[in-house]
């Protein structure tokens, strides 16, 4: 069995550390190492697992300053897809390769959950950097989140707004696409929405209570708004004045949305209202104004066109951009805490607008000319 060689380096603690390699040119190349990371001030004795400094890391730079439904986010992402590969390695072991199999394991998820990941192990790694637990970042600037890029939000016309409604007439659905097509409200907000929120002489909603449901198993809601801007007074329009007051002489529960019980939606119960909506909704044009089952021939295929409750908010918030809002006035009714948020969507609105100018005008330029007589 072939013997390692050893040398000591002295440990600024007084400690002596020692390095073994099999050839004498490794073990020059690992003293070498060692003490060009002991006069940068690295810890090159420190045992810390990965594992141990994710927990110390989000409790210290996170914790504090995350509301409780990012907080949730993050360790989810944490939890699920980077600690069962990194926990249990020593943070100064970790390499670039260590990282490429966490992504590798994470190929089939959506760039969108890959960036996610990317974003927590590059905090973490800076952060050990800028304790001097490590040299520098196994999360190199080269690489890249893979998967499927977002498909850009394209809001509905008025037109499909309209078909919306009807299609969802009488069912649970439809009162809450028509609060989201004409409050912009998020979902979270839309189940958390309390009657005494609703101030029908001013014909004003107060956005006051959520309820957002976090991903991963058996987590509880965050009944938190997301963030302070959230918190804003919103007009209501004459036809869902007109719906809510019928809503509210029916209704038994604190909740505008509720289940049986009372009690505000659950997952699985907003789950099935939303399926009131995909059930509705064919790829194929021929199936429109057919039953979708033989058993409830009043149930209908109406939809020709995706829809999911995000795109509702996305459609106010078009809406009043075509209405000539200006960005703050659709800032503060968004409840967008950046005006960057607000000019993400007007941007692609602008897009949009202009492409269908710049279509007419060339149309115009190329026009048949006229014969003159």
């Amino acid at each position: 069995m072939k013997k390692y060689l050893t040398a000591t380096i002295s440990l600024p603690n007084g400690k002596r550390k020692y390095i073994r390699a099999k050839t004498q040119e490794d073990l020059d190349a690992k003293v070498t190492r060692a003490r060009a990371e002991l006069n940068a001030g690295i810890k090159i004795d420190d045992q810390t697992t990965f594992g141990e400094f994710a927990q110390t890391w989000f409790d210290t730079y996170k914790r504090p300053i995350l509301r409780e439904n990012s907080q949730e986010t993050l360790l989810y992402i944490l939890n699920l897809y980077i600690l069962p590969a990194l926990s249990a390695y020593r943070m100064r072991d970790i390499k670039p390769l260590h990282v490429m199999q966490v992504m590798s394991r994470a190929s089939h998820l959506s760039r969108s959950v890959q960036d996610k990941i990317f974003w927590v192990m590059r905090a973490i790694f800076q952060t050990a950097v800028d304790n001097c637990l490590i040299v520098r970042s196994p999360v190199l600037s080269t690489m890249k989140a893979a998967g499927q890029p977002k498909k850009e939000r394209v809001a509905l016309t008025v037109e499909q707004s309209q078909r919306l409604l009807q299609a969802t007439w009488g069912t649970r659905a439809y009162t809450f696409c028509l609060i989201a097509l004409r409050t912009g409200m998020r979902r979270g907000e839309i189940l958390g929405l309390m009657w005494e929120d609703i101030d029908f002489d001013r014909r004003i909603i107060t956005v006051t209570h959520n309820k957002a449901f976090v991903p991963g198993p058996n987590r509880e809601p965050t009944t938190l708004l997301k963030s302070n801007a959230a918190h804003r007074e919103l007009p209501i329009p004459e036809d869902l004045y007109a719906h809510l007051l019928l809503e509210k002489s029916r209704s038994k529960s604190p909740y505008v949305l509720s289940m049986k019980n009372g009690e505000s939606l659950s997952q699985s119960s907003f789950d099935r209202l939303w399926d009131l909506v995909t059930s509705r909704t064919t790829d194929d044009p021929e199936k429109l104004g057919r039953s979708t089952n033989k058993y409830r021939p009043q149930h209908r295929y109406m939809l020709d066109f995706s829809c999911h409750p995000h795109l509702l908010r996305h459609t106010y918030i078009t809406r009043l951009f075509e209405a000539g809002l200006d960005l703050k006035e659709i800032q503060y009714l968004a409840g967008h805490s950046t005006i960057e948020m607000t000019l993400r969507v007007y941007t692609h609105y602008c897009r949009s607008v202009r492409a269908e100018e710049t279509n007419r005008k060339v149309c115009e330029a190329f026009a048949p000319i006229k014969e003159v007589m």
